[in-house]
């Protein structure tokens, strides 16, 4: 199967999609709690489901408006080092103090939403039941049971569920002084279809270092965060020179004892957190390897926008009829039996709104991301490997 989605142009997040994206899944989960108390009887105008519903589908316009118009993303202008006292350019120090992991729960209001859903859909059939009303009570109490279970998954995600953290420890040892850290100049970001529970296979940031090549990759974290939010636009940095920082310890990212948490810091500042795994973090390991930090204004790499039309497209259709059908299902506009299948309907698109897309933006490559070049045909061709050692490497 072919995917294009490298294709297409990389933009930058703006105030306003970050806005108006947030305030519309706000306002749909406002819409769902109050579906939890269908009021058919009253007049549409003052009928909060639908004006909640109308605010919704207002608000989600507003941010695919400005997705659709923010600006690319392009490389920042790159900075010359400062030069030493004969002229020469001074080396870049480790900084001492890193800006936080770029991370977002607004993400999780689709999966409250999708907790709620269960719930719900039985309310809203409730509302109508007509000779299915002996039978409701069962029903409830079973989407009751379902929405709780869903809801615990949900809070455990809110909350995180590690409190070991690549990111906290490699901070805290910078602030305190020296961290394990290689020279290393950033490659390009590749996508190669891989995925796993334990990695973020299918994004890479390849990274050199005295003849080795590795990957910089997104460590799998929970879904309290986009697991590749910072790595979404390293791909801008391509060229750049700077430290690969490991905390001085060498303390785990996360559960997977194979993932090292790491920073790249680049020459003129620009910080990405990722993971490395465990072989190519101890290689660091080696006194030669530590090396002391010094005051210096690093910030976050520039932040690219999460919009792709081949996930948000199929998303939105899924979200518009679920939102749709329940609305109308809610109102009664026809007769019972209608009022049942438009609810059935909106369970369907709501579940499959939801799981096509985080499939859709984990499983696809988003602009920015590039196909690994192809090795010369040696035998039966495929996709060159991006981590194949490379002269040097042992």
């Amino acid at each position: 199967m072919t995917h294009r989605g490298h294709a297409v142009r990389l933009r930058r997040a703006t105030w306003w999609c970050r806005i108006s994206g947030t305030a519309a899944l706000v306002s749909g989960a406002v819409t769902t709690l109050e579906l939890l108390f269908p009021t058919p009887e009253t007049e549409i105008s003052r009928d909060y489901v639908v004006i909640w519903a109308s605010l919704t589908a207002l608000l989600t316009a507003l941010w695919w408006i400005g997705a659709l118009l923010a600006p690319p993303l392009t490389a920042p202008p790159l900075t010359a080092p400062p030069l030493s006292a004969d002229s020469v350019p001074a080396p870049v120090a480790v900084p001492e103090r890193l800006p936080r992991r770029r991370a977002t729960r607004a993400t999780l209001l689709p999966s409250l939403l999708l907790a709620l859903l269960p719930l719900a859909v039985v309310r809203t059939i409730g509302a109508h039941a007509g000779p299915l009303e002996p039978a409701m009570t069962a029903a409830t109490v079973l989407a009751v049971l379902v929405s709780l279970f869903l809801l615990r998954v949900w809070l455990v995600g809110l909350a995180g569920r590690s409190p070991h953290s690549g990111p906290r420890e490699l901070r805290r040892d910078a602030a305190a002084g020296a961290v394990a850290a290689r020279r290393v100049r950033v490659g390009p970001a590749l996508w190669t279809g891989e995925a796993s529970v334990r990695w973020d296979l299918s994004r890479r940031l390849m990274l050199s270092a005295d003849g080795t090549r590795f990957s910089f990759r997104a460590a799998g974290q929970d879904s309290a965060h986009f697991r590749w939010l910072d790595m979404e636009s390293a791909g801008v940095l391509q060229g750049r020179e700077g430290w690969l920082c490991w905390a001085a310890a060498g303390g785990s990212w996360g559960e997977p004892e194979d993932q090292m948490g790491a920073a790249l810091v680049t020459d003129d500042g620009y910080v990405v957190w990722g993971a490395t795994d465990r072989r190519t973090a101890e290689m660091a390991y080696a006194p030669q390897h530590s090396h002391p930090t010094a005051p210096r204004r690093v910030r976050r790499a520039p932040r690219a926008s999460l919009y792709r039309p081949d996930v948000h497209g199929y998303t939105l259709a899924m979200a518009a009829v679920t939102l749709l059908a329940l609305v109308v299902a809610e109102r009664g506009v026809g007769p019972d039996l209608l009022s049942w299948g438009l609810a059935l309907v909106a369970a369907f698109t709501g579940v499959r709104g939801v799981y096509g897309f985080t499939e859709r933006l984990s499983n696809r490559p988003g602009p920015g991301w590039q196909a690994p070049t192809p090795a010369p045909a040696q035998g039966r061709p495929g996709p060159r490997d991006p981590e194949a050692p490379t002269a040097g490497r042992h």
